[in-house]
């Protein structure tokens, strides 16, 4: 009998550590407010281009001058690729606008709806227009 408990028990702990990563996913209008966007002018600090979502930090100045260092939070890779972005796309010292959907916490950061490239090249993973529709389990 101890030894069916013990098996039960080591299952039931096994599931578990194998399940809980997945219901800790986030959502995207979990954490950002996807019915307002914010652009930045900014010069870009870090591209990490790494699964489960590319990040972007940047430093841009808020409405009295002050540099404040900001990031972002992209799509994974294999999804960036897809719409034309590589992992050379973005080099600290780029220049870019950028608009993102901000954290609902009120930190500097937020989901990324688009980038210009100082030349003009815009990349957009997420536009207004699609995150209205996206549910909460979408990344």
């Amino acid at each position: 009998m101890k030894s069916r408990l013990r098996i039960s028990f080591a299952l039931v702990i096994g599931l578990l550590a194998v399940y809980c990563p997945a219901f800790a996913h986030h959502g995207s209008s979990i954490s950002y407010d996807l019915k307002k966007t914010v652009e930045l002018k900014g010069t870009v600090t870090e591209f990490v281009w790494s699964n489960p979502h590319a990040q972007i930090y940047f430093d841009a100045k808020d409405a009295q001058g002050n540099v404040k260092h900001w990031g972002g939070e992209t799509f994974a890779p294999s999804t960036l690729t897809r719409t034309g972005w590589t992992k050379k796309t973005l080099k600290p010292g780029d220049q870019i606008t950028i608009t993102v959907f901000p954290s609902k916490a009120g930190s500097p950061f937020g989901l990324v709806s688009s980038v210009v490239l100082a030349d003009g090249q815009k990349f957009v993973p997420v536009s207004p227009e699609t995150a209205s529709t996206r549910t909460d389990g979408e990344q």
